[in-house]
C-alpha cells in the first residue's frame, strides 16, 4: 500500500505562495550554505566503504565489484552535473520543510553529516535528513530521503511507489531507518523536467533490513566474486552493467589492492594485506604493488 504525504506538499505549496517564496528562498540560503559534497572539489571515484545506497541493487556480484573496485569508470561532465545537482536539490527540499515549521536536523553539532555504519566500519552511508513535525506524522522523527527524478523515472515512482519502482531507494531508506531505531521515513522526490515534487510516507520494515543487513556482510567477507545473477551476456541487466567486461568477457580487473587476492578488509574500515602484514592507507590501494594478484 502506498501513503502519499499529500498534506506535506500542500502545506509547502501553500507556504511558498502565500510570501511568492521569499520565505522558501532565505531558508536555502542558509541551508545550501552546509552543504560539502556539492562544493567538494576533493572527490575521488574510489569510494571506501561499501554503501546503503547500491546494497539494494539487483545483483550482488555487480556489488562486490564495485566494493573492490574491479572497475572504475569515468563518468561525463553531464553525468558530474547531474551528481551535483541531486547534492543541490537536497536543500530545497530541506528549505521546504523548514519553511512549513518542521524541525530538520541534517548534520551534527560539529557540521558532519549524519551517518551510520556496521560491519567493522565497511558499510554505512550517511542520511539526507531527520524530520520532526511533518503534518501526517507531527510528534514522530522521520528519516528524510531525498532524490530527483527524470521524466520517465518520474512517471512510474508516481505511478507504482518507491518501493516497486525504485528498491534501492527504498532499500536504503530500511536500512538507514534501522540503524538510526526510526521507524518511519519521508521519500521525497522531484521531476527535474518539471519541478513537480513527489512525498511518499515509508514505513520500517525489520524483514527488509535485516535482509539487506546480511547481504551486505555477506558481500564485503566475500573472498571471490558471488554467483552472477544471468549466465547470460545479453540479458539486458547484464549487458548495461559497468563491471560487464570483467564478470561475461575477458577483462582483467583495475589493479588495485582491493581487486587482489591479498587484500582483505580489517577493522574500524581499515584494509590489510595478507601477504606483507601492513595496513594500507587509501592511497596504497589505489596504487597497488608488484605482487598484485588479480580476483578473477
Amino acid at each position: 500500500m502506498i501513503t502519499l504525504a499529500t498534506e506535506t506538499l500542500a502545506a509547502i505549496e501553500a507556504a511558498i505562495v502565500a510570501d511568492n517564496g521569499n520565505t522558501f528562498r532565505r531558508h536555502l540560503k542558509e541551508t545550501i550554505s552546509l552543504d560539502s559534497d556539492a562544493f567538494d572539489d576533493n572527490a575521488d571515484e574510489y569510494r571506501s566503504h561499501l554503501g546503503a545506497s547500491v546494497v539494494g541493487k539487483e545483483c550482488t556480484r555487480a556489488i562486490w565489484y564495485g566494493f573492490r573496485w574491479h572497475v572504475m569508470k569515468k563518468h561525463s561532465g553531464r553525468m558530474q552535473r547531474l551528481f551535483n545537482r541531486g547534492h543541490l536539490e537536497e536543500h530545497r527540499f530541506l528549505a521546504m520543510l523548514k519553511l512549513i515549521g518542521a524541525k530538520v536536523w541534517s548534520h551534527t553539532s560539529d557540521g558532519k553529516q549524519i551517518r551510520c555504519s556496521d560491519h567493522r566500519g565497511h558499510f554505512g552511508g550517511s542520511l539526507d535528513a531527520v524530520v520532526l513535525g511533518i503534518p501526517e506524522a507531527p510528534t514522530t522523527h522521520v528519516l528524510a530521503e531525498f532524490k530527483t527524478h527524470g521524466e520517465t523515472s518520474f512517471k512510474k515512482l508516481v505511478s507504482d511507489g518507491v518501493m516497486r519502482s525504485k528498491l534501492t531507494h527504498f532499500v536504503q531508506m530500511q536500512m538507514y531507518m534501522g540503524y538510526q531505531g526510526l521507524t518511519l521515513a519521508l521519500y521525497m522526490a522531484v521531476n527535474k523536467n518539471t519541478d513537480e515534487l513527489y512525498a511518499e510516507l515509508v514505513p520500517f520494515d525489520t524483514g527488509t533490513f535485516e535482509r539487506f543487513r546480511q547481504r551486505s556482510h555477506q558481500v564485503i567477507d566475500a573472498v571471490s566474486p558471488p554467483p552472477r545473477i544471468k549466465d547470460d551476456p545479453m540479458w539486458y541487466i547484464c549487458k548495461f552493467c559497468d563491471y560487464h567486461k570483467v564478470c561475461h568477457g575477458k577483462d582483467e580487473p583495475l589493479i588495485t589492492c582491493r581487486s587482489c587476492n591479498h587484500g582483505v578488509p580489517g577493522p574500524d574500515g581499515k584494509w590489510l594485506c595478507q601477504m606483507y602484514g601492513n595496513e594500507l592507507e587509501k592511497e596504497d590501494q589505489i596504487l597497488a604493488c608488484a605482487s598484485h594478484s588479480p580476483i578473477l
